[in-house]
């Protein structure tokens, strides 16, 4: 229920095609930029004069002091003659090659504008024919230099379609597999922008249809993703696989079906006939093509592809527990298609999925009244609830006829959470009431009135008509509101957690935020804010939770957990507990340490600080030592099941904590009790917990523990490249691991190369405790804080007296670490070499 409520809107190859086009957009405008005119800002008389003066002029004009002279755009005379209209650009460029020798030409004609491009992709870029092939026959230029945005030459010519110009580079032996910046080759380029004969041409001279992209993706995909027939069948003349699948599971199948386009899925179709489980292939989300026909509302496409399948398709669930049925009724776009599929062989109306929401609740929760209309005249139940997915407590796939790969797909129903940690987690494994909800309340929680009004008009007739049955049955389908009884019944229980929370913490912990001086926020999630204020004195976070709305799962459950936890703990490793605030629910907060230099995930992939190598010791000694505490020597030992950088905190002194116990257990003896959900940090979550298998123990925090050490040494995010979801699915489905060196590196010795690969084992039980890791560590600790090493480079003793200089006088063990938490930028240098990281965890490669 949960994860198709907040199931993204876009899947990740829609989001990797919108960065491609901007991408591409971007070097346009930036070619666009290279070949305008710039005579009235500030052009000296001779680059006018190669961009658009007689031939003449530009040889009585040219000199030795002036011939390799550049614009304040750093466009050489190449560049500007190329760029240039004038009738005699041909002969200025021999010329100037003429005057200029080989070798200086070389290395005008490879040089770069302030824009990243040379002046053969100018000359390319205009598609001037005669311009290229006199630049080409001096055999001064590079066929495949790529330019700054690593777009070489002969993509440009397939972006804008001239065939004569490829054949041209082509013949002269320009590489017809290299790649540009997204890892595309010609072909790609050809196919995405819809260049028929480019496409005709390359394929021509041999070039591979079935390469993959940056994620594996085909040219045929993108010709199915947009619709474009000839392209199409282009490829598959030429032997291009319509079963190969990128990195997201998607066939060419699956775009055809997506983009509505008929005449493509009908040659997809043709090329796999025969093969009819083949057109029931699923993507990471579980998704056949005819789901995503649904969602797209295309009947046509639809019938397409039932006429060719099995006849189990139709329910097949994808990870959102939707069936076609679901799907169309999700999209809402064609009433046509949902009546289709309601009478379609083997489709059952009331069909509840994995988390038992039907057709009806999806139809009910996206708004779409005349389909929730069409659904109760024929038969849909609205009495039906859905409810939260728990390890153990719903049906396997398997019993409606699906294949075992669904089971695999169904453990991936965490695809939709973000990287923060859910505040639904609930400490057992059964289906409480409050989960258990029917189509009315979805639609009552999303604002459709009309759809509740619905709703309870045909309940109302259905009371009306067989009241005698009603009874008789001894269940009501008449389906009520949210009750003011059933609310109070939830706040009675509340109340009474809380009252026994307040009994049993002690005095000093009580506190009102009244006393508290509040100043800027500093964070949020799920629950609501966290503040940063002063408390008598001294600076305070202050996690304020949000007033409970009218008929959302209370949250106190989590507060109360949370408080109980923390109020047992005191360690220098672990976020030390101030108090918190009871009294009124609108006041409900937890206040703890204000901690100066925030999380290990601000430092690593938001300020891109450059952590020193004994300082990444010293985090993760801190870290294993609090959790080391937290397993064995706490007054009731805590599983954390949360741990990762976002929280991990670092005090201006170096000393690191562990933070935010929100997801956190007592390590009791009923752990088959509570330890089956899925809390936490999908990226970095211990394969046991994200399969479901049954239960886990305390070895998923040093799997955790493993990734965020890999972490600080690389200053990368685990799979950075993938959604959280698919991270973990990565983990767990296909045992892959973060990259490792095969030997020992500067960037991983020895000690921490042996504890990652032990922590992140497979086996729970392979995986050392953190007393063990705490021993292992502490050695080389020591001999890193007293062996630091002599700079050897000049920018290395400027940089080390920076930051002895600012360095906090009582602590000189430290400068180097010291400064790094306090304002010692990285250099622009490794700027420019580091992969940028956006607030979504995704790499994003600037151009």
């Amino acid at each position: 229920m949960g994860n198709y409520k907040s199931r993204p809107l876009t899947s990740c190859s829609d989001e990797l095609k919108k960065k491609i086009s901007e991408g591409y957009s971007v070097v346009r405008s930036r070619l666009s930029d290279d070949v305008r005119s710039r005579s009235s800002l500030g052009w000296t008389e001779i680059q006018i004069a190669a961009f658009e003066k007689p031939l003449a002029t530009f040889e009585q004009l040219l000199s030795t002091e002036n011939a390799d002279i550049k614009s304040a755009q750093l466009l050489s005379l190449f560049h500007i003659i190329c760029a240039g209209h004038s009738e005699s650009q041909l002969e200025k460029i021999r010329f100037l090659i003429k005057f200029l020798g080989p070798t200086v030409s070389k290395t005008l004609m490879s040089s770069q504008s302030a824009n990243g491009f040379t002046a053969l992709h100018i000359a390319i870029y205009r598609g001037d024919v005669e311009v290229l092939k006199t630049l080409l026959e001096s055999e001064i230029v590079d066929l495949n230099q790529s330019g700054r945005h690593l777009l070489p030459p002969l993509h440009l010519a397939a972006m804008i379609g001239d065939s004569a110009i490829l054949t041209i580079l082509l013949n002269k032996g320009a590489d017809i597999h290299i790649t540009d910046f997204v890892h595309f080759t010609a072909l790609h380029c050809a196919t995405y922008f819809g260049q028929e004969s480019a496409v005709q041409t390359l394929l021509t001279a041999s070039a591979s249809s079935n390469l993959g992209g940056a994620v594996n993706d085909r040219p045929l995909h993108l010709a199915a993703a947009k619709g474009l027939t000839k392209v199409t069948k282009l490829l598959l003349d030429a032997k291009a696989d319509p079963m190969l699948a990128d990195d997201e599971g998607n066939q060419a199948l699956h775009y055809a079906a997506k983009s509505g386009s008929l005449p493509i899925l009908n040659m997809l179709i043709k090329h796999i006939r025969g093969q009819n489980d083949r057109i029931c292939s699923r993507n990471l989300y579980g998704d056949t093509a005819l789901h995503l026909s649904c969602y797209s509302g295309r009947l046509d496409i639809a019938k397409a592809i039932l006429e060719y399948s099995p006849t189990n398709i139709v329910n097949m669930e994808n990870v959102f527990s939707e069936t076609p049925l679901h799907a169309a009724c999700t999209g809402g776009k064609s009433m046509e298609l949902v009546s289709f599929l309601m009478k379609y062989p083997g489709v059952d109306p009331n069909y509840q999925g994995q988390d038992g929401h039907t057709a009806l609740h999806s139809a009910c929760y996206h708004g779409h009244v005349r389909i929730v209309q069409y659904l109760l005249e024929n038969g849909a139940d609205q009495s039906l609830a859905s409810r939260a997915f728990e390890g153990g407590s719903l049906r396997h796939l398997t019993e409606n006829g699906i294949s075992r790969h669904s089971k695999v797909a169904s453990a991936i129903m965490a695809l939709n959470r973000s990287d923060t940690p859910s505040s639904n987690a609930s400490h057992n494994s059964t289906i409480s009431l409050d989960d258990q909800q029917t189509p009315v309340i979805w639609a009552y929680e999303r604002g459709h009135d009309a759809i509740v009004a619905l709703l309870k008009h045909y309940a109302s007739k259905t009371v009306e008509g067989d009241v005698c049955s009603e009874y008789s049955s001894g269940e009501s389908s008449y389906t009520p509101l949210p009750s003011p009884m059933g609310r109070l019944t939830s706040l009675t229980r509340d109340k009474a957690e809380l009252l026994q929370l307040r009994s049993a913490l002690p005095a000093p912990f009580h506190l009102c935020l009244a006393e508290i001086e509040f100043q800027e926020s500093i964070g949020s999630g799920s629950f609501g804010k966290v503040y940063k204020g002063t408390y008598r004195g001294k600076l305070v976070a202050v996690k304020r939770y949000r007033a409970m709305a009218f008929g959302c799962k209370s949250e106190t459950d989590m507060l109360c957990r949370e408080v109980s936890i923390l109020s047992r703990l005191s360690h220098p490793n672990v976020v030390a507990f101030v108090g918190t605030s009871l009294d009124d629910p609108s006041q409900f907060a937890i206040i703890t340490e204000f901690v100066e230099n925030g999380s290990l995930f601000r430092l690593l992939h938001e300020e891109k600080r450059v952590l020193d190598p004994a300082f990444r010791l010293r985090i993760s000694l801190d870290v294993a030592r609090g959790m080391r505490y937290l397993h064995e020597s706490a007054a009731k030992p805590v599983i954390h099941r949360d741990l990762n950088s976002h929280n991990i905190l670092i005090h201006s002194d170096g000393r690191s904590v562990v933070a935010d116990f929100g997801e956190s257990r007592f390590a009791s003896q009923r752990e088959d009790e509570n330890l089956t959900k899925q809390p936490g940090n999908l990226r970095w979550m211990a394969p046991e917990v994200f399969s479901q298998s049954g239960k886990y123990d305390r070895k998923v925090d040093v799997f955790s523990f493993a990734l965020v050490v890999w972490e600080i040494h690389t200053a990368e995010l685990p799979f950075s490249h993938l959604k959280p979801a698919a991270a973990a699915a990565e983990m767990t489905y296909k045992r892959g691991r973060p990259t490792l060196p095969n030997q020992p590196t500067a960037q991983f010795p020895t000690h921490i190369l042996s504890l990652v690969s032990q922590a992140w084992h497979p086996e729970p039980t392979s995986r050392p405790d953190f007393s063990e890791i705490v021993s292992n560590l502490e050695p080389h600790v020591k001999s890193q804080h007293t062996d630091i090493s002599a700079p050897s480079t000049v920018s290395q003793l400027k940089s080390q007296w920076e930051q002895l200089s600012v360095a906090p006088p009582q602590m000189p063990k430290f400068p180097p670490i010291l400064s790094a938490l306090n304002g010692i930028a990285a250099t622009g240098t490794v700027e420019e070499l580091r992969q940028r990281i956006d607030n979504n965890g995704y790499v994003v490669n600037k151009l």
